[in-house]
């Protein structure tokens, strides 16, 4: 029985290997910098020999442009939905640099004395 399940899970871990390339090959892109399929399968084919011409390459891109993970007009390709990673990333990035510290709170230390009478009365108490 686990025979069978090995050879079930390396074909699926194919198909997202290849989902996952077909995705970062368009990471970067917009409606203005889309890409072509040709461009697409040379990604593909840089990775591994013979993956674009599967047909389970193609079914992947199917379902990818069918999901919305991909938009192709005018015959070329570029990223739709944005990787939920990717959009938390961003988000934090922007809270940690809008962070200061208050200028009351790096002043809790310091003794701050304008005159040698206060500082007299503060040794007695």
């Amino acid at each position: 029985m686990s025979a069978t399940k090995e050879k079930k899970s390396k074909p699926a871990a194919d198909k997202y290997q290849i989902r996952r390339w077909i995705l970062k090959s368009v990471a970067e892109t917009t409606r203005k910098t889309a890409v072509t399929l040709n461009s697409i399968k040379k990604f593909l084919e840089s990775k591994q020999k013979n993956v674009s011409v599967k047909s389970e390459t193609k079914m992947i891109l199917k379902r990818l442009l069918e999901s919305g993970h991909l938009v192709k007009v005018d015959g070329r390709f570029f990223a739709g939905k944005v990787n939920l990673r990717k959009k938390n990333e961003r988000g934090l990035s922007r809270k940690s640099d809008g962070k200061r510290k208050s200028p009351v709170k790096s002043q809790r230390g310091k003794r701050v004395c304008s005159s040698p009478e206060k500082e007299q009365e503060k040794q007695f108490t």
